[in-house]
């Protein structure tokens, strides 16, 4: 068993890692939201969605019609670590690919998550940064030797 580590600090971004992971059974076992909660910002409605380009539409079902991966988010919490079992049967994971984050804004649209990356530093109330911890069966493919 190994571990898959996604760290993620803008609300659309591109991650790079250090080599491909191929398609196997991913399990999510823990996501951890670290949060600037001096006062005002933005609440997220209680919850992020995060699209990760590697889920190619059949990994979540919902009726928002997106493949997204839900996290709760409190409004008052600084860190919130969630422990999870969730089993995906995942594609490929290309060494680099793109991640977004939204959330269901007071109009029930689901728009970009603010960040704090994504703006300037003075802003408050928003997500630092998320992190997703997978585990994964191999990070080796044992037939190439």
């Amino acid at each position: 068993m190994a571990i898959f580590h996604i760290r993620i600090k803008k609300s659309n971004e591109n991650i790079t890692i250090s080599k491909e992971i191929l398609a196997q059974k991913l399990t999510l076992i823990r996501a951890t939201i670290y949060k600037d909660t001096t006062t005002g910002g933005t609440d997220y409605n209680g919850s992020v969605f995060i699209d990760l380009d590697f889920f190619n539409g059949f990994e979540v079902t919902t009726n928002l019609n997106d493949n997204f991966l839900i996290l709760p988010v409190s409004y008052a919490d600084e860190i919130q670590t969630r422990q999870m079992d969730q089993e995906f049967n995942g594609e490929d994971v290309k060494s680099s690919f793109n991640v977004k984050v939204f959330y269901e804004d007071n109009n029930n649209n689901i728009v970009l998550a603010p960040m704090k990356s994504d703006a300037s530093a003075t802003d408050t109330g928003k997500i630092i940064w998320i992190d997703l911890y997978f585990q994964i069966q191999s990070l080796y493919d044992y037939s190439t030797y």
